[in-house]
């Protein structure tokens, strides 16, 4: 059976002010102005899969946020962390759950801050990859996105051989670049964005966490036995690129058809969306981004801002600034 299971336990701290602890980013309207990241992930997956087999993995502290915005879901198809400690205790978590219901689970991780720009080849890649991997079960599987610009944000994945239609094997994972080091990679053609897309075997990633993160497959085996909270205090804070995908000896990148733009700071979510502001007058400014829905806004004379408004703060920095934005959150948080 095929279970997408979508992480949306962020905080959200690069979209302040707009994104807070008590209502982060993947529950905002922030490219659709009716549905939020997460309710658009949610529908995109059950074009492929069937609802009843979605997973969400979240904070418990969102339970209220997730019953509102996905109704139609049961509380069976939650699970809900007790602290963050980033993304490999979560997909063991929902692997170790998955493979105790269902020995041959095969999983679709996602993200519930993506927008993807055309769901049918979106689908068509998934179901490529989901192929694959019957035929290759031991094999995890990451899409690999075509860079469209020198962006340090993101992980690269330098292609390999070909083993199948649009897919390769992965040569090595790079870390986030420098400027000049983007720049040499993606004019090289064969060095991709790791989309953070993963298709894999509850059973094969399962496997791959005893070998490289034996702590946390130890910790997954007391499941059922002890509190989750207890659990969770065990596990090391790893994504689970760092704790599996970069060790791993059969890793395989599906080369995307389709542009996904990972919504996780306020540049990357004005190269999707138009600035929005009750009304705006600029005169001699250029290359701005304003968020301010109720407010009457002028720029004059600047140039490559972000301007976001919201109740809990006013945002003003320059574009190759959007970074920071991480820092002040947790300042205004400490205070």
């Amino acid at each position: 059976m095929i279970y997408p299971v979508v992480m949306a336990g962020g905080i959200g701290r690069r979209f302040w002010p707009l994104s807070t602890p008590q209502e982060p980013k993947q529950f905002l309207p922030l490219v659709n102005n009716q549905k939020s990241t997460l309710q658009m992930a949610v529908e995109e997956a059950s074009a492929w899969a069937k609802k009843e087999q979605l997973r969400i993995v979240s904070h418990q502290n969102f339970k209220k946020l997730l019953k509102r915005q996905l109704k139609t879901l049961k509380p069976s198809q939650f699970l809900l962390e007790p602290m963050v400690k980033n993304t490999a205790p979560c997909v063991g978590w929902a692997a170790w759950t998955l493979y105790q219901k269902d020995p041959q689970a095969t999983m679709v991780v996602l993200s519930a801050d993506q927008w993807i720009d055309n769901p049918k080849a979106f689908v068509k890649d998934v179901k490529g990859a989901l192929q694959f991997v019957e035929h290759h079960p031991k094999t995890l599987v990451v899409f690999g996105l075509k860079p469209t610009y020198p962006e340090t944000g993101y992980g690269y994945i330098e292609q390999g051989e070909e083993h199948g239609k649009n897919i390769y094997s992965v040569k090595r994972f790079i870390e986030k670049p420098n400027l000049s080091k983007a720049r040499r990679l993606i004019q090289t053609g064969h060095h991709f964005w790791n989309g953070g897309i993963f298709v894999w075997k509850a059973k094969t990633i399962l496997d791959e966490l005893k070998t490289h993160e034996p702590l946390i497959y130890k910790n997954l085996r007391n499941i059922g036995q002890y509190p989750i909270g207890r659990i969770y205090e065990k596990m090391p804070n790893i994504s689970i690129d760092y704790a599996v995908m970069e060790k791993a000896q059969s890793v395989c990148m599906v080369k995307a058809s389709f542009k996904l733009i990972d919504i996780g700071n306020w540049k990357s979510l004005s190269l999707k969306r138009p600035s929005r502001a009750k009304q705006w007058i600029q005169l001699n400014s250029k290359n701005c981004f304003v968020d301010a829905p109720t407010k009457n806004v002028a720029t004059i004379g600047v140039k490559d801002l972000i301007i976001v408004d919201s109740p809990h703060g006013l945002l003003v920095c320059h574009r190759k600034d959007y970074e920071r934005v991480k820092d002040v959150s947790l300042i205004f948080n400490r205070i």
